[in-house]
């Protein structure tokens, strides 16, 4: 229903009331780091996003160019929840668990790329490179470089998978540019992340967010440290993003779960509210380039919303590194409206 230039609603116009007592109303949330299509298989997106409370969702690269009109066509276009996916610098995109892609620049096939950006524009993210041992190993940040300048050249953004990278960060954030994002922000496999030997930020890490650089935390299973995250936040280095790295057998698993699941883990890291909710829903829309429709609650957005109890509930974390983190809040979805329409209400919430 348009909203009158007053801002007045006729009751008469109301088709529910939802007593939303004791809850938080977000914009709907958007998970900016997801894999939907994975090991062949995938996930359907609906069964995943709209339960937890996720109105839109970008899938993270997971489809090369040899496949991705078809991802569009049988993933994204179906699909309630709002898609926008990266396509893989690579051919083949992300196999699965096992069968790294070839990363070699001579391999990026650019006339499929013009094809899927005159084609497809308005569902494409932008790129995905992933970087580090087992995928980068021999061949330098030279995949980095090229990937960057395919970026440049289609006018889009680079998003960076560099788990257990085989170079410094600093050396690795010196490549990016404004709009790109790295993500796994807060990743500790191997010798480097983006904290130097005295456990302190990186000069070049904050010089590269003063220049524009994104940094999206990707929890995934084993992508984030909780020592290396609470020393960022305390640090004041807070993610742009938070978002989950969901894949076809880390969905509702211990470590990830989901997105609230997730948002509560930077709740207890110290985040404040605001912060955690801003980080998915204002700044992934903006990202997306549609920060007029969703992640807002703004009049003449597209009424995507969340509904979400915030409970106490003392309980523990535990990462893959070994690190346990205390907590005292948990987000727990309730109902969520996706474009103006309610797609799922918790039994208990509203029911009867």
């Amino acid at each position: 229903m348009p909203v009158p230039e007053n801002g007045h609603i006729d009751p008469a116009d109301v088709k529910e009331l939802i007593d939303c007592s004791g809850c938080y109303v977000f914009p709907g949330l958007i998970d900016h780091h997801v894999h939907f299509s994975w090991n062949t298989s995938g996930i359907t997106p609906d069964l995943f996003c709209l339960p937890n409370g996720v109105t839109a969702a970008c899938d993270a690269g997971s489809i090369g160019t040899n496949a991705f009109e078809n991802f569009v066509r049988f993933r994204i276009l179906p699909a309630i929840t709002t898609l926008q996916a990266s396509v893989n610098v690579t051919t083949g995109g992300m196999a699965g668990a096992g069968y790294m892609e070839n990363i070699d620049p001579a391999l990026y096939d650019e006339r499929a790329m013009t094809y899927l950006f005159d084609q497809y524009r308005p569902y494409l993210y932008g790129f995905k490179l992933r970087i580090g041992k087992d995928i980068s190993e021999g061949m330098g940040l030279k995949p980095l470089e090229e990937s960057v300048k395919l970026a440049r050249k289609f006018h889009t953004r680079l998003s960076l998978h560099a788990t257990c990278p085989l170079e410094p960060v600093p050396e690795i954030v010196n490549c990016l540019g404004r709009g790109d994002v790295l993500c796994h922000t807060f990743q500790a496999k191997g010798p480097y992340s983006i904290l130097d030997e005295n456990g302190s930020i990186y000069p070049e890490v904050w010089s590269a967010r003063e220049r524009g650089v994104l940094f999206d935390s990707a929890q995934g299973r084993i992508h984030c440290s909780f020592r290396v995250a609470r020393a960022a936040v305390e640090q004041g280095f807070l993610p742009d993003v938070i978002s989950t790295d969901l894949t076809t057998f880390s969905v509702y698993q211990e470590r990830l779960f989901s997105l609230p699941v997730t948002m509560a883990r930077f709740l207890a890291l110290g985040m404040s509210l605001y912060d955690v909710v801003r980080c998915c829903t204002a700044t992934p829309a903006e990202l997306m380039g549609m920060e007029e429709k969703i992640g807002t609650l703004r009049p003449g957005a597209m009424a995507d919303v969340a509904i979400m109890k915030l409970e106490t509930r003392k309980f523990e974390f535990q990462d893959s590194y070994g690190n346990h983190l205390p907590a005292a809040q948990l987000l727990l979805p309730q109902m969520t409206i996706k474009a103006g329409r309610c797609c799922w209400r918790n039994t208990a919430f509203a029911a009867f």
